[in-house]
């Protein structure tokens, strides 16, 4: 059951995850506007929130009990993520974008994301850096190699990410994520459903 629920939440992750890289690109490429740009954005990113703390309950819950350490300490960082990441988007999708719309977003200013020195910019890269460490600290905890491989690839993003508080350039690094992070959910997606059907996985 744990295996099932670890390859819809992984899966679901991975979705989500393009589902917000997608319109991202776009609108860098200036093919995407606002707000529709914004809505695309920070609606599937609020779904990835919780959906990434159920692929580490199951990541917990798969992890033997001498690595279990491990696979805790991801699932804290994981709920801290997404708390702080929810905030963030509930308050864009359902506040300042609405704000703004009505012409009353100067109003909301206070509240919006995501450009350096604003407030809900640092809960963002705040809770994203607390989401790679996550996937770093659960390494360890999964079987296969591969999980280890792009786990630790989105982990090390970490400071990168952190650091755009200071420096925004370091964006063209932290981007790296819409790489590492929805592949590293696919890989689990095949590991928990390698485990279901009791074939072995590769290490």
């Amino acid at each position: 059951m744990s295996n099932r629920f670890g390859v819809w939440a992984a899966a679901g992750a991975c979705l989500a995850s393009l589902a917000y890289g997608v319109p991202q690109v776009l609108q860098v490429l200036g093919i995407l506007h606002d707000p529709w740009d914004r809505i695309f954005i920070f609606a599937p990113s609020l779904v990835l929130a919780p959906l990434f703390v159920f692929t580490m309950v199951a990541v917990h819950v798969a992890a033997p009990p001498a690595r279990s350490v491990f696979s805790l300490s991801a699932l804290a960082l994981a709920v801290m993520y997404a708390v702080l990441v929810s905030i963030v988007y509930i308050t864009q999708l359902g506040v300042v974008i609405p704000h703004d719309l009505n012409g009353e977003g100067d109003s909301v200013a206070f509240l919006a994301c995501c450009e350096q020195h604003q407030f809900t910019t640092g809960l963002d890269l705040l809770g994203y850096t607390f989401m790679s460490v996550s996937t770093l600290l659960a390494a360890p905890a999964v079987a296969s190699q591969r999980s280890r491989w792009w786990l630790v690839a989105n982990g090390v993003l970490a400071p990168f990410l952190v650091a755009q508080l200071a420096w925004p350039v370091l964006i063209w690094v932290g981007a790296l994520w819409l790489i590492t992070f929805p592949v590293a959910m696919a890989v689990l997606v095949l590991d928990f459903a390698g485990s279901q059907t009791g074939k072995a996985l590769p290490r």
